[in-house]
């Protein structure tokens, strides 16, 4: 198995033009990674998916969501596998990350999905009495 690319999604801070340069990054590493055959890991931060942190970092994460899913459907023919991890635990890179997001996209990058987004932890499972 080829290495995978792991793309991660860097703060856009307060400069729109951040949210062009991210996006416009990761389309041309993910195509030439997909291009070598590798499979692509898209990383994401679970709250820029919903909308919970600033306006920029959601608009990257979601424009990240779309472009994977895109190439999962235009890729489907030639075998391109590329997928989104979302989760609490996400650090920008460099930062320390929740080991289960490491194992995740370690196993969906040696999977046959594709297209997918595969959330990490517990938060859709809602809170149990203690």
């Amino acid at each position: 198995m080829s290495a995978p690319v792991v793309l991660r999604a860097e703060p856009a801070g307060d400069d729109p033009g951040a949210v062009t340069t991210a996006l416009t990054g990761a389309f041309g590493a993910a195509r030439e990674g997909l291009e070598a055959g590798r499979p692509v890991v898209v990383v994401l931060a679970a709250g820029d998916l919903l909308g919970q942190g600033s306006p920029l970092d959601a608009a990257v994460a979601t424009g990240l969501l779309g472009m994977v899913r895109t190439l999962g459907i235009e890729g489907a023919k030639p075998g391109w596998r590329i997928n989104v991890v979302a989760a609490a635990g996400v650090a920008a890179s460099g930062g320390e990350e929740d080991p289960a997001v490491a194992e995740t996209i370690a196993v969906v990058a040696g999977s046959s999905l594709t297209g997918q987004l595969l959330q990490v932890g517990g938060a859709n499972l809602g809170k149990l009495p203690a």
